[in-house]
């Protein structure tokens, strides 16, 4: 699918299940970018990277950017670090990165962490850590939007539906459902849900 798009330039944010194979067609004939987690299926290069990022927060402030936020009931601090990278980590590769969500109450307490490592790559001049925190956090919202939703608020994964083509299109009245929500400006999909249990109510989106 990407050998077919014109994409110089462009960055894309990809997750674990995607290789070095990609990363050298993205970077190679297709002239543009990656921002890439590693993880258990890229373990060379995760503990690569892993050793290149270690140390104390004091050692690593120039090339570290903290981001907070504040929805949902709770509170989420983003804190990423980089270092320089190269090609015998990743094909394409210029930095690494070490990213690590704490995520909390409301009143300041944090209740969990998790770290994640990745690459790039975008060198150092174009995208800071800054910008590596904000193509991360991008690249969630699309399961936040869509894949979460329909496993959580839809109860996809709950399904019984299993015969012919039938599943296929249940997904796609989801994603019929979710758009029409979103194009009514209803951004929390579960209130819209409720609110929208009447039928009239429910035609009125559509301006039926």
């Amino acid at each position: 699918m990407l050998s077919q798009l014109s994409i110089p330039g462009m960055v894309f944010t990809l997750d674990a299940l995607h290789t070095t194979k990609t990363a050298r067609l993205i970077t190679g004939p297709l002239h543009g970018h990656y921002v890439l987690v590693l993880k258990g299926n890229q373990p060379l290069a995760r503990t690569a990277a892993q050793a290149l990022l270690t140390g104390k927060d004091a050692e690593w402030v120039q090339t570290t950017a903290v981001e907070d936020d504040c929805g949902h009931g709770r509170t989420e601090r983003r804190t990423i670090r980089t270092a320089p990278a190269d090609d015998e980590l990743f094909p394409g590769a210029h930095q690494v990165f070490r990213l690590r969500r704490d995520t909390g109450a409301l009143d300041g307490t944090w209740t969990s962490k998790e770290i994640v490592f990745g690459v790039t790559s975008l060198p150092g001049d174009l995208a800071g850590p800054e910008h590596l925190n904000h193509y991360e956090r991008s690249h969630w919202s699309v399961g936040n939007r869509l894949h979460w939703v329909r496993d959580v608020t839809f109860h996809e994964d709950n399904s019984q539906v299993r015969t012919g083509t039938a599943p296929r299109v249940l997904a796609s009245l989801r994603n019929l459902g979710i758009s029409a929500f979103r194009l009514a400006g209803r951004a929390n999909i579960a209130h819209a849900r409720r609110d929208l249990l009447d039928h009239d109510h429910a035609f009125a989106v559509y301006g039926i």
